[in-house]
Parts: C-alpha cells; sequence; structure tokens
C-alpha cells in the first residue's frame, strides 16, 4: 500500500471512529440522556468511600461529590500537594455551611506494589469498612517507563495496582457486605481484545503508550467479571466497569493534546464524567450482567469490534497472573 493510500485509509477509520462515538461520549450524549433519569435518593451518610487518582479529573470530581452527600471519602492519589488542595476546597465549602461528610487524603504511589500493600494493610489495621471502592486512577505515557519494581509504569498504574487494593480488601474483609467496587474504564479498551502477554511491556522497542492504556483498561473489564464470579454471592459485592466518556480532564489534557484541542467546546466535565460512578456506588444495582459497560447509568456493550469478542485469554487467567506478580519482593516477570 503506498504512503497516500496508508494515510487515506487511516483518514477514513478516524472519521468512521468520531463520527460513531462523538455524539454518544462527548457531553452531546450525557445531556441528552439525563433528560430521562428518574431521581434517586443520593445521601450517603454513614458510608466509607475509597477513591483513588482523587486529586484531579473525574477521580476529584467523585471524592468532592460523595464527600458533600455525607460520605466518609479517602481520597488516595499520589501527589500530596494536590490531596492538601483537595481538603482546602472542603474547607471553604464547609464554610458556606453546605451539609457534608468527612474526607482523609493518603499520599500513595499506586504504580509501587508495596506502596499498595502498605495503603491497604494500614486500612485493614485501622479497621475501615469501605462501601464502595472506585478505582479510578489512571495515566497514558507517551513513552515506555518502568517502575523501581520491574513493572510498565501504565500498566502498574491502571491494572495491578488497582487488583492488589481490592483482591487484599476482599481477602481481609475490608469491604463491605452489600458493597460495591467500580472500576473507572476507557473506550480506549474497545480496540483491543483481552490479551495478556503484551500488556507489562519490557522495552522501549515495542512500547506504544494508545495500546498499553487499551490493553489495561480491557483489563479492568476482565476483572470485573472475575470477581463477580468468585465474589459476587459468596462476599454479597456488586462489580461493574464502567466509561466516564470524554471528559476535560488534566489527562487528557497532557496525554492527548491535539484531542482535546478539536473536541474542547463538548468534551464532558469531570463531574459529568463521574455521574455513574456515583449512581453506580449509591443505587448499586442488582442481577446486571457483569460485561456491561457502563455508561450514562446505562450498561452498554464490551465490545464495539467483532475482533474484541475473541481474547487470547480469560479472566480468570489474567486474575491469576497478576495474583502471581503482586508480591512487592516479587519481580516483574514475562506475561504469558
Amino acid at each position: 500500500m503506498s504512503t497516500i493510500s496508508a494515510r487515506l485509509a487511516q483518514f477514513r477509520k478516524i472519521l468512521v471512529f468520531y463520527g460513531r462515538f462523538l455524539p454518544s461520549f462527548t457531553a452531546i450524549g450525557y445531556h441528552a440522556r439525563r433528560l430521562f433519569w428518574p431521581p434517586y435518593a443520593q445521601r450517603l451518610d454513614g458510608q466509607t468511600w475509597l477513591v483513588s487518582g482523587a486529586s484531579s479529573g473525574v477521580g476529584q470530581a467523585i471524592a468532592l461529590e460523595a464527600e458533600r452527600r455525607g460520605a466518609r471519602v479517602l481520597a488516595v492519589a499520589r501527589n500530596a500537594e494536590r490531596l492538601r488542595d483537595l481538603t482546602r476546597t472542603l474547607d471553604r465549602d464547609a464554610e458556606g455551611g453546605a451539609p457534608t461528610g468527612h474526607i482523609e487524603v493518603r499520599a500513595v504511589d499506586l504504580s509501587l506494589k508495596n506502596e499498595v500493600h502498605r495503603l491497604a494493610q494500614s486500612l485493614l489495621q485501622e479497621g475501615v469498612s469501605v462501601d464502595v471502592l472506585v478505582n479510578n486512577v489512571g495515566l497514558m505515557l507517551g513513552r515506555f517507563r518502568q517502575t523501581p519494581e520491574g513493572h510498565e509504569t501504565s500498566f502498574a498504574t491502571n491494572l495491578l495496582g488497582q487488583y492488589i487494593l481490592t483482591e487484599t480488601l476482599i481477602q481481609g474483609q475490608g469491604l463491605r457486605r452489600g458493597g460495591a467496587v467500580i472500576n473507572m474504564s476507557s473506550g480506549g479498551m474497545y480496540n483491543v481484545p483481552l490479551a495478556i502477554g503484551p500488556m507489562d511491556a519490557r522495552d522501549a522497542a515495542s512500547y506504544n503508550g494508545v495500546r498499553a492504556y487499551a490493553l489495561a483498561k480491557r483489563g479492568q473489564a476482565a476483572l470485573v467479571q472475575h470477581w463477580a464470579q468468585v465474589y459476587g454471592v459468596s462476599r454479597d459485592l456488586q462489580f461493574y466497569v464502567m466509561h466516564p466518556g470524554w471528559s476535560d480532564t488534566e489527562g487528557v489534557r497532557t496525554a492527548m493534546p491535539r484531542f482535546r484541542r478539536i473536541l474542547k467546546s463538548v468534551l464532558r466535565t469531570p463531574a459529568q464524567g463521574g455521574d455513574t460512578a456515583l449512581w453506580l456506588g449509591t443505587v448499586r444495582p442488582r442481577g446486571t450482567n457483569p460485561e456491561g459497560f457502563w455508561l450514562d447509568r446505562a450498561p452498554r456493550s464490551a465490545h464495539a469490534y467483532p475482533h474484541t469478542r475473541h481474547p487470547r485469554n480469560q479472566p480468570a487467567e489474567l486474575a491469576q497472573y497478576l495474583q502471581s506478580v503482586s508480591n512487592p519482593q516479587a519481580p516483574g516477570v514475562p506475561t504469558p
């Protein structure tokens, strides 16, 4: 194929992609769908919510709104200064007399297994019972980076750390019966099937940040299926994977500047992106298909293209692999 033909093919692919998803994933879809949403009781008094990636963007919006509705919120992120900014925002809200809950900040690098284990163990030792765990933290990298523990950084942040935190809390009875786990995925997962092998990249030569992000996000969806099967009935827990739509966050501004520049006028706000997480965590709909990919308070298909319906691996295999490398002392090993 000539260079011109290749570019035309790529251009057509982009046009089809945006033509298909732009009306649904942007604020256009959000505003159209919300017209038909019934009201629901929003108070969260007496509940404990743990939100990762809470220092900015969608995670911050979820943490602030859950706190405003009366929840005790454990806001977790790497940047301690931004977490302090979050508490200052809450202080200003409290001065205005708004009914609020309580927020506690925990500075944790969620790409490091050792720090995630330490966070989970400290919560268990403190006797914390989490009603809703929102695995929101995520990042897309433009170049290959590896953690000191030997894992590709976006894989460690977007998937491995979330697996460790969730599993440790479940095993230690740190998630209250009747509670919920919400994985914040992305429409990027629509482009790839579940495939463990390329998830934890080993070198820069074969690294593609967009693909690494998509693979981890597909992995989040697979974990929800696994957890629902293993713990849904036995622990009386609900598991959901959701898509916040295309939201105007710092992550988008940093990782996808051209995308944001073109679509800025129709991108969702972080609060709009986090709305479904708040709804899921409050209502906790039961009897739903764990393969449902939630967007705007309704489950959508987890597949947009036929090739992703034929995974190289199954959810249980992914969980088994993540468990095999979850020990803080275990170095990264080649994925199967």
